[in-house]
């Protein structure tokens, strides 16, 4: 028996083809290829491609090209289509028993092989100068999260922004899910493994019917009437055009509305434009269809019955009895604060009018047929169902003159009681029938989009970049800001392959770190100041955090990371604002029986109690818990909650009397946590001298003292910074985990494994001496820099020390496994650019400046574009992955990569806010010679000039000149201004 493992092939068809032809083609030919049977003896392949795409399976696809190459391959073990520079002169070389031979095909077949290599070569679509991605709707597919778009609604100025904020995610075609507060479903996820259908197939989808007979339907691109068409993902809001040989030219348009007084808390649009190019009248039936999401998700892991039986039906009806909305009825009590609904509204030039038939059956809607061709699609039954599931068809007779059009808007969406305390049933018939009275006026749609437009441009308008690299330019100003700020109120709990409900996460706050930035510049101090108060309200009294929140928190103190994040978040918002009165803002505690506040103040003084004097180890560290910021570092077994550790240190200060020693255990520690704890001790020594806490300023002083000795003392191991250190091993069998020595290395070659993030927050926390960053470094080079970018962590093998951590849970190279994690990497940057500007030997700032350039390089996402179907991803979005040994984009989209990408380039753009002004100072690319940006600060705009000449320039020990308003100053400190005035900075290294 033979075995074939994917991760253990030991040669492709690729390289078979180049072993076997290697006479007749070039070293640096780009080839596809495939085994044709499983006995892995043949091979079929392209070579001369201009990028490498799976052309090999669509010219089997012609069934011309096919029968050529199947008979070639009867004859012979291994054929190559060899093309050349002309597309009517195409060979095609053959082995057989070694002898090869090499013909011209005809100039007929070579004309269409080349066709075939354009079409996917460039069907991928391109950027343009929007940064919107235009896609051919027939391309293949490089992956799940290639072709999708993410889209934000908008409730700034309304309760509860943050858990509130309607959102969607639209694959090239309009499929997808849509969710509104929470990870309440309005159009239903699509529940299996695909990662390439987010929502349930029906979703957003329509058909159209002439004559009896549908000639269109918007999710079957390959239709025959359907003459060409293409897809337009832009910053949200995606359009979709198709061609149809019968003359029609259709628009799709999708986004979500911006919330109003009185409106439905979450609604999405889309509007169809149907042209008649032809010259005669056309009349057409348009059928809309979707899949309301289910009220009780859980209960499909479980129970489709249960599902479908607690729901009904339900339409209600205009004055004329048209259909004002068509609904999913739920029965139990819990399910009456949520009602989804649709409506349909019809444009003309003569009249507007709404849907007059309805089907609540998918099973009688397709029929015998398929959500392609339905049976039912002809005529609804206007049947109100008993049970689920909630699926929806409504439909309207269109009759459009020649030349003429017709606009049909459908709403989608969800009224809730949530952030309604006076909430009742007629409510919803209110809402809806705003909805309806207001969009019936046919330009309130754009009126709509334009707002969405508006707030973009206001919210990007903190910084615009101009520098050498256009495409840079376009994703810095245009899609970078906008992932961060749809992140912001979605975290990481929505997206293409975020099927599930994972919650928002306290360490999540990071995103605000980023987007903070952008809010205030557009005047929205005020509801950063709300964000960040909904993590300070899930900090409980003893100091520890609920990991994840929806309303209501859950896993409190099981991760040891949670509360060190938001003090940076708080520290980044009085640098900008100046504002230090957030720290006397009154918050809930969370987890009392009893309501009961404290002051942001004491929230804070709390964290780090209990992260720096309790839930320490027995070297002076922060436990690791569960886990910390690495979930696949569960190395404690027996770990306990915050709860429990609570509970046993009363009991601990009941045998001892000692309030305030450490909790007594034998947990690991987190070195990682111990960077992070001294971060945040040290911002919060800034809150405690301008509050004049002078107690608490020199008792912190002294902790972060002794916290900083016990870090050089028991975490610094020869050549890098361990990652945990161990205290249960009465034998001294491990000590610690990562760096040199730990004996937990999987790679033989190695003695020691090593982890990323112990030199990002060894340098981002000011503990890393030059000497030790200059080893770290080396060490990187070595164990964790590929091609492809650095990776986590270098082999390791976990198992030896516990189980379910990260060796156990993935293959090497994917993943928190020796995977490129790339929000780690864009930590490494930031960390990277900050010690880049204060070491003293020049060629180490040189080799930190030119690394952190080439992973930012790595990690911009239009790059894929350049290679799409190896690297995959998203053009637009960051993903959170790259496969280490392939290269490849790995989801969710939604991630830190983008919010440590801009926070990286913040940093090396170096603009950074003090108490004393703005400080000024960029450390460039080598290659780099000038660069413009455009900030907004929502008090001053700034329009800063930076230039040098070839080669590598910072502020330390290059010669520079800076000027504002044409005015030479001493230092890098620009004045924050609040005149509202445009004030120009120049800097010139000499």
């Amino acid at each position: 028996m033979k075995e074939i493992v994917a991760r253990k092939v030991q040669q492709s068809a690729e390289q078979k083809l180049r072993e076997i032809f290697n006479e007749k083609i070039q070293k640096e030919s780009i080839i596809d290829g495939i085994y044709y049977d499983s006995t892995y003896e043949n091979a079929v392949g392209v070579a001369n491609l201009p990028i490498k795409i799976p052309v090999t399976l669509a010219l089997f696809k012609d069934r011309e090209i096919a029968e050529l190459l199947d008979n070639n391959l009867e004859e012979s073990e291994f054929v190559l289509i060899s093309l050349t520079e002309g597309l009517d002169n195409v060979n095609i070389i053959a082995s057989s028993n070694g002898k090869i031979t090499e013909k011209q095909l005809a100039t007929d077949i070579s004309f269409k092989i080349n066709r075939i290599v354009q079409k996917i070569t460039y069907g991928v679509g391109f950027l343009n100068e929007e940064g919107e991605h235009e896609i051919d709707l027939l391309a293949p597919t490089p992956g799940p999260h290639f072709y999708t778009n993410l889209l934000l609604g908008n409730r700034v100025g309304f309760p509860h922004p943050l858990q509130t904020t309607p959102k969607s995610v639209v694959d090239k075609l309009g499929r997808g899910s849509f969710r509104s507060h929470a990870a309440t479903q309005v159009l239903a996820t699509r529940w299996d493994m695909l990662q390439e259908e987010n929502g349930f197939p029906a979703n957003r989808q329509f058909y159209l019917v002439e004559d009896g007979k549908q000639i269109f339907y918007s999710a079957n691109v390959s239709d025959e009437n359907i003459e060409k068409g293409k897809c337009i993902h832009s910053q949200n809001h995606t359009k979709i055009l198709y061609k149809t040989h019968c003359g029609l030219t259709i628009e799709r348009t999708i986004f979500l509305l911006q919330q109003e007084e009185d409106m439905p808390i979450a609604v999405e649009v889309q509007q169809i434009r149907i042209i008649n190019n032809s010259d005669k009248s056309r009349k057409l039936k348009i059928v809309y269809t979707g899949m309301f999401g289910s009220a009780v998700p859980s209960a499909l892991m479980e129970d489709v019955l249960y599902s479908n039986v607690i729901m009904q039906s339900k339409v209600l009806n205009d004055k004329d009895g048209s259909i004002l909305a068509i609904l999913p009825d739920y029965y139990p009590m819990y399910t009456k604060g949520d009602y989804r609904f649709h409506t349909m509204i019809s444009h003309t030039k003569e009249e507007l009018f709404l849907a007059k038939e309805f089907c609540t059956s998918y099973s009688e809607f397709v029929g015998n047929g398929s959500l392609e061709k339905p049976e039912g699609v002809f005529k609804l039954s206007n049947k109100l169902n008993r049970k689920g599931p909630g699926f929806f068809a409504v439909s309207s007779q269109l009759t459009i003159n020649p030349k003429d059009k017709v606009v049909v808007d459908n709403f989608t969406g969800l009224v809730s009681e949530k952030t309604n305390d006076n909430f009742t049933e007629d409510e919803i018939k209110v809402q809806i029938e705003n909805l309806v009275s207001k969009y019936k006026d046919e330009t309130e749609i754009e009126k709509a989009i334009n707002r969405n437009r508006e707030f973009l441009n206001s919210y990007r308008g903190y910084l615009q970049v101009n520098s050498e690299d256009k495409q840079f330019d376009t994703y810095v100003n245009k899609n970078l800001p906008f992932q961060v700020l749809y992140q912001t109120f979605v975290s990481r709990s929505f997206d293409q392959t975020q099927k599930g409900y994972r919650e928002i996460g306290f360490r999540e706050i990071q995103d605000i770190y980023a987007s903070m930035y952008y809010f205030i510049g557009m005047g929205q101090q005020q509801l950063v100041k709300n964000l960040i108060k909904e993590w300070v309200e899930k900090v409980f009294e003893f100091g520890y955090t609920y990991h994840n929140f929806f309303w209501v928190g859950k896993e409190p103190g099981k991760w040891s990371d949670d509360g060190l994040w938001l003090i940076p978040a708080i520290y980044r918002y009085i640098s900008i604002t100046g504002e230090t009165s957030i720290l006397d803002e009154q918050c809930e505690v969370a987890g009392c029986n009893e309501a009961k506040t404290r002051s942001v103040y004491e929230t804070l003084k709390a964290i780090l109690r209990y992260s720096g004097e309790i839930s320490i180890g027995k070297h002076g560290m922060p436990l690791l818990d569960f886990a910390d910021w690495n979930d696949c570092l569960k190395l404690d077994t027996n770990y306990i909650n915050g709860i429990e550790k609570e509970r046993r240190y009363k009991e601990q200060i009941a045998c001892t009397g000692k309030d305030g020693e450490p909790f007594e255990s034998d947990y690991s520690e987190s070195v990682m946590n111990a960077f992070l704890l001294k971060s945040a001790m040290d911002e919060m020594l800034v809150f405690a001298k301008e509050r004049e806490d002078f107690k608490y300023y020199d008792k912190l002083e002294t902790l972060s003292e002794k916290l900083y000795k016990n870090i050089q003392n028991h975490g610094w191991k020869e050549d890098f910074f361990a990652r945990v250190l161990f205290n249960r091993y009465e034998n001294g069998e491990y000590t610690y985990l990562g760096a040199k020595g730990d004996k937990l290395s999987a790679d033989s070659n190695k003695d020691g494994t090593y982890f990323l993030n112990s030199f990002n927050w060894s340098i981002l926390s000011d503990c890393a001496t030059e000497e030790q960053i200059e080893k770290m470094l080396d060490s990187i080079e070595l164990h964790l820099k590929t091609s492809y970018g650095i990776k986590l962590i270098s082999p390791a093998d976990l198992e030896k020390v516990a189980r379910n951590t990260a060796t156990g849970e993935y293959f090497p190279g994917d993943r928190e496994n020796g995977g490129i994690f790339k929000h780690a990497t864009m930590m490494a940057t930031s960390a990277m650019f900050k010690a880049a500007k204060k070491v003293d030997d020049i060629e180490l700032a040189k080799r930190l400046t030119n690394t952190a350039y080439w992973m930012i390089d790595l990690v911009v996402p239009y790059k894929t574009m350049e290679k799409p179907f190896e690297t995959c991803g998203n053009p637009r979005f960051c993903t959170q992955y790259n496969n280490s040994e392939t290269g490849e984009n790995i989801g969710p989209t939604l991630s830190g990569t983008s919010t440590w990408l801009t926070l990286s380039l913040f940093d090396a753009f170096g603009i950074e806010y003090t108490s004393k002004g703005i400080e000024i100072n960029p450390i460039l690319k080598e290659e780099q010679k000038n660069l413009e940006l455009f900030i907004n600060t929502g008090k001053a705009k700034y329009k800063i000039k930076i230039s040098k000449n070839l080669g590598f320039y910072r502020l330390k020990d290059s010669k520079y000149s800076i000027k504002v308003d044409d005015v030479f100053i001493d230092d890098n400190i620009i004045e924050n201004f609040e005149d509202g005035k445009e004030h120009t900075v120049e800097i010139q290294f000499i």
